[in-house]
């Protein structure tokens, strides 16, 4: 008698489920960051997949039926979730780009911490802008979204459905905006101190008596600091504003990237 659970199609699809949701746990921020234990990402992946298998399951178009197309497939599954995580990744690089210019404009790039995520050392206005950037992922309701999105993705690029080869355009456009995002977070330190720098620069060859290097130290950190309280609500705004828009740009990759 066939039993249709241990059918080598519903395994061979569950796998494939599986292999999608667990690739995008572990790339997505937060949820996948180091720190949080294995039970607790093998418990969340493994209760996602129990879930969302009945509805992948009505919407897979081919199965692959000799060991290279499962492969083929699955690697496929693999860089569907890689790519929606970039997405949010290229944010958390933005604003960690963002703290790496303004510790270089304060002159603290030497004040630097161990970061368990990415293991290498980064600043400590970079630690505090990725502390920043996860509790704003969290408040926006992100990794809700990403996991709305993770179901809605077996619909938009069901499993076995060929890439089209689309879907760069939002990543490159993406990458653009990650970039921009950290010029925008970045600019009142890096415009204020620019100045601060000229204007140290002239009353060094007015006064030559004066020792500059000494004076410049604590007057560029204290601005800098106090400039980056002053604009706090404005890097909360342009940060919510990009995990936000990420509502939009997760359904258009797919589509792109499926050819609908």
């Amino acid at each position: 008698m066939n039993i249709p659970l241990f059918d080598p199609q519903h395994i061979t699809t569950g796998i494939l489920v599986l292999l999608r949701i667990s690739a995008l746990i572990m790339m997505l921020p937060v949820l996948g960051h180091q720190l949080v234990p294995t039970q607790v990402k093998i418990g969340l992946i493994v209760l996602l997949t129990l879930i969302l298998y009945p509805g992948a399951q009505q919407h897979v178009t081919a199965m692959p039926t000799s060991p290279v197309a499962f492969a083929a497939v699955a690697l496929q599954e693999i860089l569907i979730a890689g790519a929606m995580a970039l997405l949010a990744q290229m944010i958390f690089t933005a604003a960690q780009f963002a703290g790496q210019i303004m510790s270089f404009q304060m002159g603290m790039t030497v004040a630097n911490v161990f970061d368990p995520a990415t293991h290498s050392q980064q600043s400590v206005i970079s630690q505090l802008a990725m502390t920043l950037a996860m509790l704003l992922w969290l408040a926006s309701g992100a990794h809700h979204l990403f996991l709305r999105a993770l179901g809605e993705s077996f619909v938009l690029f069901p499993i076995g459905h060929a890439w089209s080869g689309g879907g760069m355009d939002i990543l490159i456009r993406g990458a653009s905006d990650m970039f921009a995002l950290a010029l925008k977070i970045a600019a009142p330190i890096m415009l204020l101190l620019t100045f601060v720098y000229i204007a140290l620069g002239l009353l060094a060859r007015a006064v030559p008596q004066i020792q500059v290097f000494f004076v410049s130290f604590p007057l560029t950190v204290g601005l800098g600091l106090l400039t980056l309280a002053l604009g706090m609500p404005a890097v909360i705004y342009l940060m919510h504003d990009a995990f936000v828009s990420l509502n939009m740009k997760l359904p258009l990759l797919l589509q792109r990237m499926s050819g609908t």
